[in-house]
């Protein structure tokens, strides 16, 4: 199984790219709506809502055992998966390594954890361990963040940027939704 992690204009990108090649997995905010884009260029997909917070707040959707559990069916034996929320890096990450852990094993999965880019959702994480059953994930987990408490996301924004640069330089945009007052 290849997992890949992006966000929506990297994702976009690659689908553009590389059309009925991958399957889907998408994190979307309440606030937005999907385009025809991911349907249009994917196997198959699935939108999952929520936000990349770790406890509630007003008016946001709080990641959950139920979302998680639909997560990790579809991955169930998909060849290519491309996991993406807005950036990339949090939401996405989390799920994506959860998927790792229950098709790759854990020691693969922690493999996918970059500390310089990614802050993955801890109660995602936590979440995922329980519906996997397996404390390994969530232990793993939070020694790499232990391991990498002294890198700071901030030390690597200019590279982010470059990157993120780069990519709308080969004509990239999020594709993948817009907010929910811009019309179709």
């Amino acid at each position: 199984m290849e997992i890949r992690i992006a966000g929506y204009v990297a994702a976009s990108l690659t689908l553009e790219r590389e059309p009925a090649r991958w399957h889907a997995l998408v994190m979307l905010d309440s606030d937005v709506r999907e385009t025809d884009f991911v349907p249009a260029h994917t196997r198959s997909h699935l939108f999952l809502r929520f936000v990349d917070i770790e406890e509630p707040r007003e008016s946001k959707h709080l990641p959950s055992k139920s979302l998680l559990r639909d997560a990790l069916q579809f991955a169930h034996g998909k060849d290519k998966l491309l996991v993406s929320c807005r950036a990339g890096r949090g939401r996405s990450v989390a799920v994506g390594y959860t998927i790792a852990c229950q098709q790759l094993g854990v020691a693969e999965a922690v493999k996918f954890l970059d500390p310089t880019r990614h802050r993955p959702n801890q109660l995602v994480v936590r979440l995922g361990s329980e519906l996997l059953e397996d404390s390994t994930a969530l232990t793993e987990f939070e020694r790499w963040r232990r391991d990498n408490a002294n890198v700071r996301l901030s030390d690597f924004y200019d590279a982010m940027e470059r990157e993120f640069d780069a990519l709308e330089a080969q004509g990239a945009t999020n594709k993948i939704c817009v907010p929910r007052s811009h019309r179709r």
